[in-house]
C-alpha cells in the first residue's frame, strides 16, 4: 500500500506536547504502515511532555523524532480524520476532513497525579485509538491487521463500577482463554485508583498477573468500538448503541472481600467468559 492509498489522521491538542503526541504514538504503534499519522497544536509549546513520553514508552510506543508543531492548513484538507484530543483545543478553521472531539479522561480531577495520571490517560487514549483504527481501516477496505488490537477481530468490553474487580477478571480471562483472538477492553463508570488486592491475589492463583492493569474510565467511544458489551452493576451509566450485543451479568461484588470470598466469583466469571467466547465463535485455548 502506498502512502497515497493509506487513510490518514491528524491528532490536535493545544501544545502538541502531551496528549496529541500520545495519541499519535499509540496509533503508529497499533497501525504500523496501515495509517498515516500526524499531530499538531493550536498553540504549540517548545518541548514534549516527559511524563507523556515515559507513559507511552512503557507500552513500547515512542515519541522519537517528534516535536511540537503548528497546524499545517493543508493537512486539514488532505487527512481523512481530524481528532481534537481533549476539549480545550479549538480549530480556527476546519477543512474537508471530518472533525471529532475526544473528551478524554483527566485523572487529576480525581486527585491522581504523576506517572499514575499519565498511565490512565494513556489507557483512555489507547482504547479510543483502537476504535478509530478499526473505523479507518474498515472504511478504507484494508485487510492488514494492526499490531495490537484493531479491525478483523471480534471485540468485547467488560464494565463494572470501579473497574477494579469483576470487569478486570473478566477481561483477563477473555485475553487468556481466547489466546489473543479477541480484542478486549474494560472500564468503569467510577474507576477506582487501583486493582482490588484480593482480586489480584485470586488471579495470580490462576497464573494471571494483573500488576500492569489499571482501572480506566468508561467512554462512549470504547463502547461504540466494541462488538459485545458486558456489564456487571454498571446500570444506566453504560451508553447504548444499536447493533451491539449487550449482556448484564449478575455477580457478587468482590469489593471489601478477602480472597476466599473472591475465588467463587472468579470461577463463575471464568465459566461465563468461556461460554461467551464459544458463543462468539472463538475457540477456548487455555
Amino acid at each position: 500500500m502506498t502512502a497515497a492509498d493509506r487513510p490518514s489522521v491528524l491528532f490536535v491538542c493545544v501544545k502538541n506536547g502531551g496528549t496529541s503526541q500520545m495519541a499519535a504514538a499509540l496509533m503508529r504503534q497499533a497501525a504500523g504502515d496501515a495509517v498515516t499519522v500526524h499531530s499538531a497544536g493550536t498553540r504549540p509549546g517548545s518541548a514534549l511532555n516527559e511524563g507523556s513520553r515515559a507513559a507511552v514508552e512503557e507500552v513500547g510506543a515512542t515519541f522519537e523524532g517528534e516535536h511540537p508543531k503548528p497546524i499545517d492548513p493543508a493537512l486539514l484538507d488532505s487527512v481523512d480524520r481530524v481528532v481534537l484530543v481533549g476539549i480545550e483545543a479549538q480549530l480556527e478553521r476546519t477543512g474537508a476532513a471530518p472533525v471529532e472531539v475526544w473528551a478524554t479522561d483527566e485523572p487529576s480531577e480525581r486527585g491522581i497525579e504523576g506517572p499514575e495520571r499519565m498511565r490512565l490517560i494513556r489507557e483512555d487514549l489507547a482504547g479510543r485509538v483502537r476504535g478509530l483504527l478499526a473505523e479507518l481501516t474498515d472504511a478504507d477496505g484494508a485487510d492488514a491487521a494492526p499490531a495490537e488490537g484493531g479491525a478483523g477481530r471480534p471485540s468485547v468490553m467488560f464494565v463494572c463500577v470501579h473497574n477494579a474487580g469483576r470487569s478486570q477478571m473478566a477481561a483477563a480471562y477473555a485475553r487468556h482463554l481466547s489466546g489473543g483472538a479477541v480484542e478486549v477492553r474494560s472500564a468503569g463508570s467510577a474507576p477506582a485508583d487501583t486493582i482490588n488486592p484480593a482480586v489480584h491475589e485470586a488471579m495470580l492463583e490462576e497464573g494471571i498477573d494483573l500488576t500492569d492493569e489499571r482501572p480506566k474510565i468508561l467512554t462512549p467511544e470504547a463502547v461504540q468500538a466494541s462488538d459485545a458489551v458486558i456489564t456487571m452493576g454498571c446500570g444506566d451509566a453504560c451508553p447504548f448503541y444499536p447493533g451491539k450485543r449487550y449482556e448484564d451479568w449478575t455477580l457478587a461484588d468482590p469489593a471489601g472481600q478477602g480472597v476466599d470470598a473472591v475465588r467463587p466469583i472468579r470461577d463463575e466469571i471464568r465459566a461465563r467468559v468461556a461460554a461467551l467466547l464459544t458463543d462468539m465463535g472463538v475457540d477456548v485455548v487455555a
